[in-house]
């Protein structure tokens, strides 16, 4: 049985995190005649911005907006204490300051980030009033009628990345199982990487067994200092999935020697030489064309969904990757070295010409897999 969404809702205000405008007894003069209704509401998971990746991309998207139009955004996190509440599922955050006048009255935005909503908005009756749901990292297949989904699918991406890394021991470190987000991304880079010559990526590591592995930076940074310490004369790439925990990984690269990790969700260049090249996902690009379309005309797409042939994923290359010469020219990280091999500086140009040589097929593969 379906339960209406705004009874949910209206229902959970003691699980209301923070708010991006804080109630204030006597406004002051210059607020005067500012319109508080809120426009536009947007739902964090658990973890929260604060990853510098995708939730503080879309956090950026949303202040930009914010700045132009004062007033009219709040912005809500659930908390850990919501998973036991209603058969063990993420409860939506309340946001019963908006009365049902309101709603009736002007049109409102509800965005919510994450998987984790999924089940409890496709099980949710209407929205009452003229309040739209989009739900962010949903491809929409089965969704009910009355929401709005958008994601960027990473399958392509991944397996491009996984492809293009396969003449070195691989392994990934995600923050959780069962996410979908994650086991597409996994899948990807372990079909891609075995599509060279069939050889399997050595391990995935998961942080946690829930979200609380998006967090886990410690732990995250222990799984690469054992790797280095267990095998310190391979070649390795990590495959990083952990939102913010990903920052544990690249920690480590400061005391790897032969190791690097790809960048995930943002520019990670700046971080480590040791990083070849980066996956920048554009959330905060494609958030902010939603957001310009919905204030200009309160109408939003059924369904969006991007993927490695759009502009919304950004391969970006290190330009000071390997500046300290530890990686050489190889054909197979189990290669037996030449005189000429130890000759042969790789530089960022390498990862380009991987790029180049397995774009096409990563992008058709994402289309088999991805249901467009």
């Amino acid at each position: 049985m379906h339960k209406p969404l705004y009874t949910i809702l209206l229902g959970l205000l003691c699980f209301a995190c923070f708010s991006c405008e804080k109630k204030i007894p006597t406004p002051l003069p210059e607020e005067e005649g500012i319109d508080d209704t809120p426009e536009l509401l947007v739902i964090f998971p658990p973890n929260g911005p604060g990853d510098n990746g995708y939730l503080d991309k879309v956090l950026s998207a949303v202040s930009r907006f914010s700045i132009e139009y004062p007033g009219r955004v709040r912005i809500l996190q659930t908390t850990e204490a919501n998973t036991d509440s209603f058969g063990g599922s993420l409860l939506l955050p309340s946001i019963d300051y908006i009365t049902m006048d309101e709603a009736q009255d002007d049109t409102t935005l509800a965005i919510f980030v994450g998987t984790e909503f999924k089940e409890i908005l496709y099980n949710s009756d209407a929205p009452e009033g003229k309040m739209k749901v989009l739900l962010l990292e949903d491809d929409g297949v089965g969704a009910p009628e009355w929401l709005h989904t958008g994601k960027i699918e990473r399958y392509g991406a991944s397996y491009l990345a996984g492809a293009m890394v396969e003449q070195q021991r691989a392994v990934i470190i995600a923050a959780m199982p069962g996410d979908p987000v994650l086991e597409r991304s996994i899948a990807g880079f372990k079909k891609g990487y075995e599509s060279v010559k069939g050889r399997e990526v050595d391990s995935v590591y998961y942080l946690a067994d829930d979200f609380k592995g998006f967090t886990m930076q410690r732990r995250a940074r222990a799984i690469v200092d054992s790797i280095q310490q267990n095998d310190m004369l391979s070649y390795y790439t990590i495959f990083p999935l952990a939102g913010a925990a990903n920052i544990g990984t690249y920690s480590g690269l400061y005391e790897a020697t032969f190791m690097q990790a790809i960048g995930m969700d943002n520019d990670y260049s700046a971080i480590s030489d040791n990083i070849p090249f980066s996956i920048n996902i554009r959330i905060d690009a494609i958030l902010q064309e939603y957001l310009e379309q919905w204030h200009a005309t309160k109408q939003l797409p059924k369904r969006r969904f991007e993927g490695l042939d759009s502009e919304y994923v950004e391969f970006v290359f290190n330009p000071t990757w390997n500046s300290t010469e530890t990686f050489f020219d190889w054909e197979d990280e189990d290669q037996i070295w030449s005189e000429e091999d130890w000759d042969v500086v790789l530089t960022s140009e390498f990862w380009k010409q991987r790029y180049e040589q397995f774009i096409d097929k990563a992008i058709e593969e994402e289309r088999k897999y991805a249901r467009y």
